[in-house]
């Protein structure tokens, strides 16, 4: 597929490297900033241009003609509105995705049309990052939580401790501490590495584990593996920008919410749009502040900054105060991989990925609904709807046993009218099926693909 990235930022940059890495693309990215697509250059095999990503001549010197897709994630919500309606209106551009951050655009739909500006998929950032960290903070102990289906399904990640139920146990033996829970593990990272997860596996004290379940049962299952985590009261976000303020409207309704906030001209924006949080202006890092507001007393603390090494160092900092809990929400590796290693910072959110998972979707061949990155883009769930009879499809009245998967490939769990049914040996796939499935390797996607295509005779 030809694609064209229009912004080489952060999040331009990880669509890059994670579509790069497909032989299968043909990648092309536009940036003002000649730094930026140096930098990508040295690491990846794509053309870069250095222009105006919304200029009709650099456009066209990066060959928008023939281009499938474009995908436009400059800092300008203008640049790549204008950038979409000439790729539709100059070039016929067959697919056009937007990052659109201003609320004042997305609550006029009626802009964004075929008729009006032709974007076919807006991205919002914040939305996304804000909505999973609604889910993480809905489940404690779970270290990531994906829906699929409008949330009928959840993969959710969570690591194992010694001395409960399941770990030293082999995998089997889930199924007889939970008869009546449908849940099935579908990977098992031990020392960052992917191992088969089958039935005889025994789970090691540390390993990260990826299973599926319905809603009402996560919290069921993270008991087999952690003790358990006590449900959220008192919050502490740290940084009142559009992420944290519209994750305070959600909490406050439940917790015992606080904002701090370093920028004066912000808290006086924030208070009015909040009924029942604190918004406190201040450093999160000033240790007096956070004693003071009963860090050792918090059961979650939320670093939601603009700035990775903010989150990071007031994460650390408030957990040895004695904060329950501490969240960093983190852009680039260098940090991502320090928090990771800090044993202070209990989960590392990405932006980016979780951006990224936002526009996978729109990418993947066949009838794909959601698709989520997962371990920095070296693995991938995603949800197919199977097409076809069994004439003309290479899945449609097979069981999974029958089906020909790439290894690392797991069948997590089908929906079938508006019921979820655990993947098994013996599970016939059927016309409609929605189909959710783990893979552990990425590079087996097209595999995947193919095996799903519906074919005519």
């Amino acid at each position: 597929m030809k694609i064209l990235i229009l912004g080489a930022g952060q999040v331009g940059a990880t669509l890059a490297k994670y579509l790069g890495s497909d032989n299968d693309n043909d990648i092309t990215i536009i940036d003002k900033d000649e730094s930026n697509l140096s930098n990508l250059q040295r690491h990846l095999d794509i053309k870069t241009i250095c222009g105006h990503a919304s200029y009709p001549n650099v456009l066209e010197e990066a060959d928008i003609k023939n281009m499938d897709m474009m995908i436009a994630v400059t800092r300008s919500d203008e640049g790549n509105m204008l950038a979409c309606q000439m790729a539709h209106t100059l070039y016929q551009v067959k697919k056009k995705v937007a990052r659109i951050r201003t609320a004042e655009y997305l609550h006029r739909k009626e802009l964004f049309s075929p008729n009006a500006i032709p974007i076919d998929f807006i991205i919002t950032p914040e939305e996304l990052v804000t909505n999973y960290i609604k889910r993480v903070v809905e489940e404690p102990g779970a270290e990531q939580v994906f829906e699929f289906e409008n949330g009928l399904v959840q993969l959710v990640e969570t690591r194992a401790y010694a001395g409960t139920p399941i770990v030293g146990h082999p995998i089997k033996d889930l199924h007889e501490h939970l008869p009546k829970t449908r849940v099935r593990i579908v990977s098992l990272y031990r020392n960052g590495r992917a191992i088969p997860a089958s039935g005889e596996t025994v789970i090691r004290d540390g390993d990260r584990v990826y299973f599926m379940t319905k809603k009402a049962s996560i919290s069921k299952v993270i008991k087999q593996f952690r003790r358990e985590d006590k449900t959220y009261k008192n919050i502490i976000i740290a940084g009142g920008g559009r992420i944290g303020l519209n994750l305070a409207k959600f909490l406050e309704k439940n917790h015992h919410v606080r904002i701090i906030e370093m920028n004066k001209k912000r808290v006086s924006e924030i208070v009015d749009e909040l009924e029942n949080t604190l918004v406190l202006l201040g450093n999160a890092s000033d240790e007096e502040l956070l004693l003071e507001e009963g860090i050792e007393n918090t059961d979650l603390f939320l670093a939601l900054t603009d700035f990775d090494e903010i989150n990071v160092i007031v994460s650390i900092l408030a957990k040895r105060l004695g904060a329950h809990k501490t969240v960093a929400l983190v852009k680039r590796n260098v940090y991502e991989d320090l928090a990771k290693q800090s044993e202070d910072v209990d989960m590392v959110i990405s932006p980016d990925q979780i951006t990224v998972s936002g526009i996978l979707a729109h990418i993947r061949k066949g009838d794909t609904m959601m698709v989520y990155s997962l371990r920095q883009g070296k693995a991938e769930a995603i949800e197919i709807i199977v097409h076809g009879d069994k004439h003309h499809s290479d899945v449609v009245g097979k069981t999974i046993e029958q089906i020909n998967l790439p290894d690392g490939v797991v069948v997590g769990s089908v929906v079938r009218n508006h019921e979820v049914i655990m993947g098994s040996r013996t599970l016939i796939i059927k016309e409609g099926d929605h189909v959710l499935l783990v893979l552990t390797d990425i590079s087996k996607i097209h595999e995947v693909e193919k095996l799903f295509e519906r074919y005519f005779d």
